[in-house]
């Protein structure tokens, strides 16, 4: 692996893991830890974690697969759908646990923009999942490579939407909650939405400097690069 892809890893990995963390320090320092008992306050607290670890630690790695990981396009193709695939359950189990607590404890749903933009983001994350695996993983048999090919800028730039709006829809979470634990202004609790909702950001901004100013990792020799290149240029939409 290439220096800067390792440098890039390696910081994908810190503003990867950092949020994250900070949120999982927030539900036990100030949340009260997590529960999944009826009408329990704490199942609200599997939501943030969750939804996080989905979309910024498992999505995250399956957008930045096929520029970081110098394996055959083949292998980080079904290495892309497999961390897409655990990432939707991460945030199935995400909203069934707020939908839940929202249920029980009598808050209405889908009001707020936080919840709307996550709306968004989760019905395009889901489509671009199903779509991917009907299009690029041989699910539609009569997928030709022509239809893939067509399909490919959309499927990019329906990535790079989800990654931003995720990024925005974890940061009016942050905003929201904060303003209805209403901490004290520079108190512990007020600093660590601040800094979970910056290292959201920072995510973010790795993501999108990755995709857009990392070539492609490609293995040195495999059975891949001994293909014509007409046969690579066919492949490469897959």
């Amino acid at each position: 692996m290439a220096t800067k892809h390792l440098i890039c890893l390696f910081v994908f990995e810190v503003v990867a893991i950092l949020p994250i963390a900070l949120i999982i320090y927030w539900v036990k320092e100030h949340g009260g830890g997590f529960s999944w008992v009826k009408g329990d306050m704490k199942k609200f607290n599997y939501h943030p974690p969750f939804m996080m670890i989905g979309f910024i630690f498992v999505m995250g790695h399956a957008v930045i697969s096929f520029r970081i990981l110098p394996l055959a396009h083949r292998v980080k193709k079904y290495i892309h759908a497999t961390l897409n695939l655990i990432a939707a359950i991460f945030v199935i189990v995400g909203l069934i646990s707020v939908f839940q607590f929202h249920d029980e404890q009598g808050f209405p749903n889908l009001y707020s923009l936080h919840s709307w933009l996550g709306l968004v983001t989760v019905t395009i994350f889901f489509l671009q999942v199903v779509g991917g695996l009907a299009i690029f993983q041989d699910l539609v048999k009569g997928a030709s490579d022509e239809i893939r090919c067509q399909y490919k800028p959309l499927h990019v730039v329906a990535g790079i939407t989800i990654v931003t709006f995720a990024a925005v829809s974890m940061a009016t979470g942050l905003q929201e909650k904060y303003a209805f634990s209403n901490p004290d202004k520079f108190s512990a609790l007020a600093y660590t939405f601040n800094f979970t909702a910056l290292s959201v950001f920072l995510w973010l901004a790795t993501v999108i400097y990755i995709l857009v100013a990392v070539e492609k990792q490609e293995p040195q020799s495999d059975q891949y690069s001994a293909l014509p290149e007409t046969s690579r240029e066919q492949d490469s939409i897959n």
